[in-house]
């Protein structure tokens, strides 16, 4: 699904990660993690082509550069911030893709839009605005966005921020239905340790001394057998926390 060799990513050819390598096969949740200023947001947006590769390559999805390719986009997209538009209803939101990369009529696009809300929980809601919902609800509702055209991967980025404890759990149950049912491909980038392990999801670490990935395995491997400090430091927190 996801092929990565010698990638070297950053701003205006300046690279902040480089010599990443590593392979996301489908069906995988894979974690993208590393403190702040790490590059693990760049390394997303990398991914689905808003920033060009300064060196190495990828492939994802089939495709070599998706920001060059003019079809469908093999996968969707759910930003920090959600990302809807306040002026358009939950239901509105949600059809976009389909309005901009399909040719249904408008019946069928609405009965499809109401159903990926209800897949996430929203059933009922999508006649309402933005502002009229939590923080989690929006949340929701970009997932359902960016699934409105059944990628078979899907990119997150950080969909816990800003959220409290109870709702960013109920998303980590979203996510987790969302591979098992639907057998979708999931990359997100996260910093919230009690996401990682509650998704039990496998994790690609980044370190912005190092310049490069620092750790590659399951939150539990990680915890008991790395010897890189920066990892260590990582989930030594989460312990303090629980302590």
């Amino acid at each position: 699904m996801i092929e990565v060799h010698e990638l070297a990513i950053g701003y205006d050819g300046h690279a902040v990660q480089s010599k990443l390598t590593f392979e996301i096969p489908q069906g995988e949740l894979v974690a993208i993690l590393g403190g702040s200023g790490c590059g693990k947001t760049t390394l997303l947006r990398t991914l689905v082509g808003l920033l060009p590769v300064i060196s190495g390559s990828m492939r994802v999805a089939g495709s070599n550069n998706p920001a060059n390719d003019m079809g469908q986009p093999p996968f969707g997209v759910m930003f920090q911030m959600g990302a809807l538009f306040s002026s358009m209803t939950l239901e509105q939101n949600v059809s976009l893709p389909l309005e901009a990369w399909t040719d249904l009529d408008k019946d069928t696009i609405l009965e499809i839009a109401r159903a990926k809300l209800a897949l996430v929980g929203l059933d009922g809601q999508g006649g309402l605005s933005p502002a009229e919902i939590s923080g989690g609800m929006n949340k929701r509702a970009a997932i359902a966005r960016a699934m409105a055209l059944d990628p078979p991967l899907l990119f997150l980025d950080e969909p816990s921020a800003g959220l409290d404890p109870s709702t960013s759990a109920g998303l980590d149950e979203l996510i987790i239905s969302l591979r098992e049912g639907l057998g979708t491909t999931i990359v997100l980038v996260t910093h919230e340790l009690d996401s990682i392990l509650h998704l039990n999801a496998r994790c690609l670490m980044l370190d912005a001394e190092a310049g490069t990935l620092i750790a590659d395995g399951f939150p539990g491997e990680l915890q008991g057998d790395s010897t890189h400090p920066a990892v260590n430091a990582f989930f030594r927190r989460e312990m303090r926390a629980k302590t």
